[in-house]
Order: C-alpha cells, then structure tokens, then sequence
C-alpha cells in the first residue's frame, strides 16, 4: 500500500509539474505573438494585383503569427485554390501589413468573396512571395485573319450571361463587371472584333466585339467567343465591296475584300487594291490573286491599265467598282479516256488511229464513227460543264467509239488479224473481235487551247468485225 501511495504520489506529481509548465509555455507564446508595426492599403495598379495562392501558407483572419490569428483557409484548401479552373477564384491583393519581426502579410479576397484574409507574403514588400504569386487572369493573343475580316452577331441576345458583353472577360479583374444589362436590342447588330484572348484557369477564348453601327457602342466589350455566330456581312472597318461588271453595266461579281493597311472605317487603302496610274497602272497581288479567283471561269478579265478601273481613293467600308472584259473564243480538243473504276476520272487514253499498228495495244487503238464538224468552242477561260462535252460529242456522233479488228493467240493475248499466232476458227479463218467504247461521263473545265477537255468511255469486247476502218487519221477535229 505504501508502494502504491508512493506512486500515486509520483504521477500525481508529474501531472502537476507538466501542467506548470504548460502553463508557463502558453504565456510565453503569448507574450512571443508578433505585433503589427504598420497596416497600409495598396495604391499600385490594381491590374497588377491579381494574386494566385501557392499553397505553402494558410489564410488567416489576421496576419498569422498575430495574437488571436484564426484559419480562413487551410494549406490544403490554398492548394486547391491554386488549381481552380474557374476563375469566379482568381484573388486579389488590396493591403499590406508588417509585423515587428520583418514578415510581410498581404490581404486578399477571392473574385467570388468567399474568402478573404491575410496571407503570408515573404520579407519584402515589393513582390508578392511566400504564400501568393503574381497572376495574370487573362492573355491577350493574336487574331486570326478570319477573326480580323469576319463579322459576327450575338447567338443569345438578351438578359442572361452567355448574351451579355463585359468591360473585361468575366471575372478576369475584380469587380469589373457587365457593359450592358440586356442585349435584346442588339439581337439585329453586326459586330467586328478587333481583340482576342484566353482566361487562364478555363482555357476558354474571349474576343473583345464592336458594333459595326459606329453610333452605337454601349454594347461593344467582351465576349466569349461561341457566344457569337459568324456572319457574312461586310465588314466596313477592314474591307471594300469590289463589283465587277462588264461594259453594258451588268453585274458579274461582287466580294468583300479585307485590305490589309486597313485601320478602321474610312482608312484609305487605294495602294492596297492597286499601283501607278494610266497604262502603268497594276493591281497588287494579294488583290490580284483574289479577283482572279472570284473570276474564274467567268471568262472576264479586269485590267487595272483601263482608266475606267482607276479612281482617286480607296477607303475602307466603301464600294470599289470595277469594269470587265470577255475573253476571245477559242477552240478546246476533246481528249478520250477509258474511265477510271470510280466512273468520274480518267484512266488510260484513248489512241485515235485509223489502222493498227504493230507496237500498238490493239483494244485501245480506236477510230471514230464519224468526223467531227463542230468544234468545242467558248470563251477563253470561261468553264464548261461535263454536259457541255457530251452535248458536242452527240452532235458530232461521237457517243461511240469503236476499235480496229484485232484477233488473240492461245494465251489470249491480243495480235493483228494477220498475225501467224492469231487463233483459227473451225472454218480455218482468223477469229475477230473488236471493242466498243460508249461515252460515260466528262470532267468539266474552262476553255482553253492549251488543255484539252476530258472524255470519259466505258470499253465492252465484241465478236466479230466492227465498223469499217477509215483510211488515214480522220479524227483530228474536236479530238485534236
């Protein structure tokens, strides 16, 4: 018994000094917190305060090594907060505090106001350090050259956020909020975009629009971009309308040209369209290649030496007419091929001769039922249809085409009627086939004289002679 009060006695003892000593700990802790030497709002840019937790440091109600500091947020939450994808969670820094042991502590609050405290922030009070990191909420990019010449309209007008235009892209800058609060008026505005760019924690892409009707901007800012449905309307910030006519005043184009020294509504852009004047006069060629295209196969061409098609300025959002001329009439050859598989391109081509000759394959030396008489004609450059070729094929009787006689051997090759090898009939005569070749298809093209049009034939072995061979090459006409 006396052992067991001498150890009671003992515990209790320890018990007794541990709690001392907590005793004395807690007071000194106390007497230890560090104390706030100077509290200031920042006056610098407040752009320039978007902040990003690290991780590393908690936020805390007072700067944390401050008597009665209390955890907003924990690491663990700073850490996720670091990784957020939404940027309703960027920070802002607005005051710093320094304490009498040289600790910087920054106060922050989140876009979305859920927290907001005292982070630590290293031992300088010229950049942001420990616990926070500077942060740039958005980055401005390049844009493309579509973006740049493309017009484009709200795709929800109205009251609701994927309709609405911001001073900034949401949430990007604290307390920066709409440009409009409905855009139901602007359901018929065609905007232009002159910025373009991306949120960092949603990867999404922000264009910032203007409304083409300059007297009406209150709805021009930021919006995201598949909030907004690309139209083909005319930009007049970056481009001319071009029309073509021809010399009676009839219409033969009409395009929208982006020009490229082009810095808003009324920018004279004469160089960009064409240089020098009179007869020296010619088109740039950025613009050339474009008119070239939007004429193709029209069988027009726009000389920029005519003083008709020179004027005294170019400005953007304007109208720059133009006055064309028709081609010569030339005269196209029409090429026969055997079709491909696909039945719509060319495989092997046709050889047009009258008699076989003996380096010849015999089934593709061909001779046509008749002679062409009308020639395949338009105007140069202009484009013809594969109808167009079959209509001059049945007016020249050429939907059929057939081959000279030719006989095989045992192994089925193809040899001349009079060859040695040429397998016999019953009768002791040379068997004879020929091959027929009906039209199928054409591929269309432009007029030239230079590229010939294309024919297209499908081929079906016949027995027995065909039609009489021609004497001589007979078809140089329309298969010239």
């Amino acid at each position: 018994m006396q052992s067991s009060l001498k150890k009671s006695l003992y515990l209790g003892l320890a018990a007794l000094s541990f709690a001392s000593v907590a005793a004395v700990s807690t007071t000194a802790s106390a007497k230890s917190a560090a104390k706030v030497t100077s509290d200031k709002v920042l006056t610098t840019d407040a752009t320039k305060r978007n902040v990003n937790l690290t991780g590393t440091n908690a936020i805390y109600t007072k700067p944390g090594t401050v008597k009665g500091a209390k955890v907003v947020a924990t690491t663990t939450t700073a850490k996720n907060l670091n990784k957020s994808t939404t940027s309703r969670e960027n920070f802002r820094a607005y005051r710093v505090a320094k304490t009498n042991r040289g600790s910087i502590y920054y106060k922050v609050v989140s876009y979305n106001k859920v927290y907001r405290g005292w982070v630590y922030g290293g031992k300088s009070a010229t950049a942001f350090a420990g616990g926070l990191t500077s942060y740039d909420t958005f980055k401005e990019g390049t844009l493309t050259a579509d973006q740049k010449t493309g017009t484009y309209k709200l795709a929800n007008p109205g009251k609701t956020e994927a309709g609405l235009t911001y001073k900034q892209p949401a949430w990007t800058q604290y307390k920066i909020g709409k440009t409009i609060a409905d855009t139901t008026a602007y359901k018929d505005a065609t905007f232009s975009v002159d910025k373009v760019g991306t949120r960092t924690r949603e990867g999404d892409t922000w264009v910032h629009v203007v409304n083409q009707n300059t007297a009406d901007t209150k709805a021009d800012g930021w919006i995201l971009l598949s909030n907004l449905t690309q139209t083909n309307a005319f930009n007049e910030q970056s481009q001319v309308k071009v029309v073509v006519k021809d010399t009676d005043g009839k219409t033969i184009k009409e395009f929208n040209y982006t020009a490229p020294s082009a810095k808003g509504k009324d920018s004279v852009v004469t160089t960009d369209f064409y240089t020098g004047t009179g007869t020296s006069a010619v088109f740039a060629d950025p613009f050339q290649k474009q008119l070239d295209s939007e004429l193709s196969g029209t069988g027009y061409k726009v000389t920029a030496s005519d003083s008709v098609n020179q004027v005294s300025a170019i400005k953007t959002g304007s109208t720059y007419t133009l006055y064309a001329k028709k081609g010569d009439t030339v005269t196209t050859g029409i090429k026969p091929y055997l079709a491909a598989t696909d039945g719509v391109s060319a495989s092997t081509p046709l050889v047009l001769k009258a008699n076989a000759i003996s380096s010849d394959k015999l089934n593709l030396v061909v001779t046509a039922s008749a002679t062409p008489t009308t020639p395949f004609s338009g105007v140069d450059g202009a484009n013809y249809s594969a109808n167009d070729v079959k209509a001059n094929l049945t007016t020249n009787n050429l939907l059929t085409l057939t081959s000279v006689d030719y006989a095989k051997d045992s192994s089925g090759n193809v040899v001349a009627t009079d060859d040695s090898s040429a397998v016999k009939g019953a009768d002791g005569k040379v068997v004879v086939y020929h091959t027929v070749y009906t039209y199928s298809n054409a591929i269309a093209g432009t007029y030239s004289t230079t590229k010939k049009a294309v024919a297209l034939y499908s081929a079906t072995e016949k027995n027995g002679a065909g039609a009489t061979t021609p004497s001589g090459d007979t078809n140089t006409g329309i298969f010239g």
